[in-house]
């Protein structure tokens, strides 16, 4: 018989009895495997198994779920063209545009640091981005915007503004547009919501530090007063009057980290279980600019937190609360990376990453002289930069779902703190077979009774047989300094929004 390979993006979970759970990064395939059927695959994989037991139709569903490939198929290749393709598609814009980098909160570990800017956009920048819109929009498709800040809702009527004439310009010119905002949700109301969704704002990020108090220490007003029960009733409001979709993020360090389930049933109590357009999800605090060093020793390690996301991942599926978890595909393709993605300031300035927006040497141009952007040395360390350059991310069995996570880790290396500035990597890398198994649980392919906690944890080496850690191998560390570090004066990592 014709000899298969098993594909370089399989993850294999064991199950008990000797089946497996088995997910294919490449195709996105997940499927659960009997012990006869964990057996075929090992036979049809093995040079030295007997093939005449691997029969046409099970090798065709193998093929099919991309579990076994020709020994030909070049599938980094595969992914790579599928990468190039999506990042540099010319007819998209992903744009970012910070009305404001002025915020009425005082975080502690806000990337930005607690010293922003408080001017506005005015009308002659404004001006410029439509200008600069109107010249591109011939070429394009697609248009998304992103509104950031600082706290873009101090400036609503740039927000405004900004949007009708972007709205116009995609008409005129039979391009698809859609909007989403970031934002700490203490101006969100019902009204503000509605006005945002008539502006073609689809979707909000909100962030919540945890139940009441926790939240209120962390998040809080200017003045000090919390901001808790005005979010949670300005999502009340939102979630039952508008259709706009609320992301509910979550940052974790070693304070809050023990509030979290509270914040969840705090969200159940106040209605929000169950809505089709709301959901939570988590993120770990990593002090990754100079803004948030602050708060290094307060990170959790990699694995620390990935255990705790697992559970509360597993709980807020449990609540209503988030959908059941499924592997990213080529997450890091960020605006950032793209030629077509641009950051805009409120003096004008262009960027190619958000985390750098109050990092005024960062900027690779501005709205006033955008001639220069395609040759542009600081635009070019951003365009140029390849997860499939990179030795660990290339190994990695994760890069059809990860692709890198996110360049700034990597390019500004030397401005990270913590575990962050070695492990440059995602959670999944450290719980994705837990993550797998939830997710073949709620589906109800299989039950609590099918695996064993402890057989299915997830080894990182295992995933990545060469690890960005110098912990795992000293001599490895010049080896990488070229790949992980860059000249300039680096900056930025969103330590929490």
């Amino acid at each position: 018989m014709h000899q298969f390979n098993g594909s370089r993006y399989n993850i294999l979970v064991p199950l008990q009895g000797g089946g497996t759970l088995a997910y294919n990064g490449l195709s996105g395939a997940l499927a659960v495997w009997d012990k006869a059927d964990s057996e075929l695959y090992a036979d049809i994989v093995n040079p030295g198994a007997d093939q005449c037991k691997s029969s046409m139709s099970a090798v065709a569903e193998l093929r099919y779920g991309g579990f076994v490939v020709d020994p030909d198929r070049d599938e980094f290749a595969e992914i790579r063209q599928e990468y190039e393709r999506i990042r540099n598609d010319s007819s998209r814009l992903v744009l970012t545009i910070a009305p404001t980098l002025a915020c009425n909160f005082g975080c502690d570990y806000c990337f930005q640091g607690p010293d922003k800017p408080h001017g506005r956009m005015s009308r002659h920048v404004q001006g410029r981005v439509v200008e600069l819109l109107a010249a591109e929009a011939p070429s394009l498709r697609h248009l998304n915007v992103a509104w950031y800040g600082g706290e873009p809702l101090l400036a609503p009527d740039v927000i405004r503004s900004l949007s009708e004439s972007i709205i116009r310009i995609a008409q005129d010119h039979g391009i698809s547009y859609d909007a989403m905002i970031v934002t700490n949700g203490y101006g969100l109301t019902a009204a503000v919501a509605s006005e945002l969704y008539s502006h073609r704002v689809t979707s909000a990020q909100i962030t919540l530090d945890g139940a009441e108090d926790e939240h209120d220490q962390r998040r809080h007003l200017l003045s000090g007063r919390g901001s808790f029960n005005r979010i949670i009733g300005n999502l009340q409001s939102v979630v039952m009057q508008v259709p706009i979709n609320i992301s509910i993020r979550v940052n974790i360090d070693s304070r809050n980290s023990d509030t979290i389930e509270a914040l969840l049933a705090d969200l159940v109590d106040a209605g929000l279980s169950g809505r089709r357009n709301f959901g939570v999800y988590f993120a770990p605090v990593e002090a990754i600019t100079e803004g948030c060093h602050n708060v290094a020793e307060s990170c959790l390690s990699k694995s620390a937190y990935a255990d705790l996301e697992t559970m509360l991942t597993r709980r807020a599926f449990e609540a209503g609360l988030s959908r059941s978890p499924y592997p990213p595909r080529l997450r890091g393709i960020c605006g950032a990376v793209r030629p077509n993605g641009w950051v805009v300031v409120p003096n004008g300035d262009l960027h190619k990453c958000w985390d750098t927006v109050s990092m005024p040497e960062q900027r690779i141009g501005t709205v006033f002289d955008v001639a220069p952007l395609a040759g542009n040395e600081r635009s070019e360390r951003w365009t140029n930069w390849s997860p499939f350059d990179n030795e660990i991310c290339s190994s990695c069995k994760l890069l059809p779902n990860c692709a890198g996570s996110c360049a700034h880790k990597f390019l500004n290396q030397d401005q990270t703190r913590g575990e962050a500035a070695e492990l440059p990597c995602p959670s999944w890398k450290y719980n994705i077979n837990e993550r797998l198994i939830a997710r073949a649980v709620q589906s109800g392919a299989i039950t609590a009774s099918d695996y064993d906690p402890v057989r299915i944890k997830t080894d990182p080496r295992e995933i990545c047989p060469v690890d960005h850690s110098e912990k795992e191998s000293d001599k490895r560390r010049p080896r990488l300094l070229p790949l992980l570090t860059t000249s300039g004066n680096g900056c930025g990592g969103k330590c929490g929004s």
